[in-house]
């Protein structure tokens, strides 16, 4: 004999309210559809040797809850939020927040509101071990990770993120506990980075730390308060080794092109007049360049694999000024699969050319360059300084944000500076003359 919530009440004379409250201290069977019953017999005869009422186990799940459910992320994945059984150090019960999936696997909510009610049916089930009291170390997280979250990015993405994560955070954190890796852990690993690497490093460090960290929050393997993974901030002083970005002038990029062999010339040729990474340059194809000198940048190669771009760019090269260019490349890629290759017909390696042709030349040129980036620094200043909208360099060398050239790739010169400052002074001091010197 099973009895719902209000046939219970009646039978004990008391509210629903009440048998809701005492639920831990009666005879609970639990029914498909998340359906609560009361064994009726049970209850009978407890009140019939006038036995008291007392909890079967020191946690009991409250079924009443149906959890929160919302879509989040461009990705637009469904997550799940509902309470737990357990206690924080606050005393109050903890949240779970999982994510369910993307809306390609559950296209309604009616869908995700099934998987949720699987999901609690599993957590909250009477005598699973909190996840709080599970260990994982930091390594295992980064394996799940990479198997599941990492599968959705590219490979360049991945292998940036997995070499970052090799090389600096796990020699410290391979073996530590995530529930012990706090936002003071994160802070202190960095203060001590600091001393032997660059900002660039430590910023990856901080990106691929609080990436893991974060989507381990999100399924339920450690608790932190909101927001405790936001704005950290870098330590100020950097002991590390940092590359310097040299803005070259047309006379010095000619020279380089003048003095290397091919197919270096022309690689430098097209990194000075187009500003493409050389990922990118290296992975040009004759195909690439069409009958209308229009020049479609399709695919990049990473760490040695190919990768086709989820959008291609198109540059336009049929302007007089890259008349040159586009002989060059024509001409290298006949009868070839790759415009820039080596003997062995494969694509160059980036890290040779630079070792090999590029620093040894600027050596012999007189100039010091940090890599072939140098010169898609020089092209974004260079269009900067001649007017060219902001929207329109952002199109050129292919950033998603209009702002990032400025921000990262373009420094204002002493020139440019004096000449800002002379706007007031001709104002404030009208009569001083362009020769006078200050005393």
């Amino acid at each position: 004999m099973l009895w719902d919530v209000a046939q219970t009440a009646k039978h004990l004379q008391v509210s629903v309210s009440w048998v809701r409250r005492h639920l831990v201290e009666l005879p609970i069977v639990f029914m498909p559809g998340r359906m609560i019953r009361i064994d009726g017999e049970e209850v009978q005869s407890t009140m019939d040797i006038r036995k008291s009422l007392k909890p079967r186990e020191p946690i009991m799940v409250n079924r009443f809850q149906r959890g929160r459910l919302y879509l989040r992320g461009k990705k637009r994945m469904w997550y799940g939020k509902f309470r737990l059984e357990t206690l924080n150090a606050k005393g109050e019960r903890e949240v779970a927040n999982v994510p369910l999936g993307t809306v390609k696997e559950f296209p309604t909510k009616s869908a995700a509101r099934k998987k949720l009610d699987a999901v609690m049916d599993e957590r909250l089930k009477p005598g699973t071990v909190p996840l709080s009291a599970k260990t994982k170390k930091f390594s295992e997280l980064v394996t799940e990770w990479k198997e599941t979250e990492g599968a959705t990015l590219g490979h360049s993405t991945l292998t940036h993120y997995s070499n970052a994560l090799r090389a600096y955070v796990l020699p410290v954190f391979r073996d530590r506990d995530i529930q012990t890796i706090n936002r003071k852990a994160i802070q202190d690993f960095l203060t001590l980075q600091a001393k032997k690497y660059s900002t660039s490093s430590l910023k990856s460090m901080r990106l691929t730390l609080c990436m893991t960290l974060a989507w381990a929050e999100q399924n339920g393997y450690i608790r932190q308060p909101n927001g405790w993974l936001e704005g950290i901030r870098l330590p100020k002083k950097v002991g590390g080794r940092k590359v310097e970005r040299t803005q070259l002038t047309p006379e010095q990029t000619r020279a380089f092109v003048e003095r290397m062999e091919e197919p270096y010339a022309t690689l430098v040729l097209l990194e000075g007049l187009t500003g493409r990474r050389i990922e990118e340059a290296i992975a040009i194809k004759p195909a690439d360049l069409d009958d209308a000198n229009i020049l479609h940048v399709r695919r990049v190669i990473y760490d040695g694999r190919v990768e086709e771009l989820e959008t291609e760019q198109v540059l336009p090269l049929d302007a007089p000024e890259h008349a040159e260019l586009v002989q060059r490349l024509r001409a290298l890629g006949q009868g070839q699969e790759w415009v820039f290759q080596s003997h062995a017909g494969t694509p160059i390696n980036p890290g040779n050319a630079r070792r090999r042709h590029l620093h040894p030349t600027a050596a012999a040129i007189g100039v010091k360059v940090g890599g072939f980036h140098d010169f898609r620094h020089t092209l974004v200043a260079t269009m900067r300084r001649g007017g060219v909208n902001p929207v329109i360099i952002s199109a050129v060398v292919g950033h998603k944000k209009v702002q990032l050239a400025a921000e990262v790739y373009d420094r204002a010169n002493r020139s440019e500076m004096r000449e800002a400052l002379s706007v007031m002074s001709k104002q404030l001091v009208p009569n001083v003359g362009p020769n006078a010197l200050v005393q």
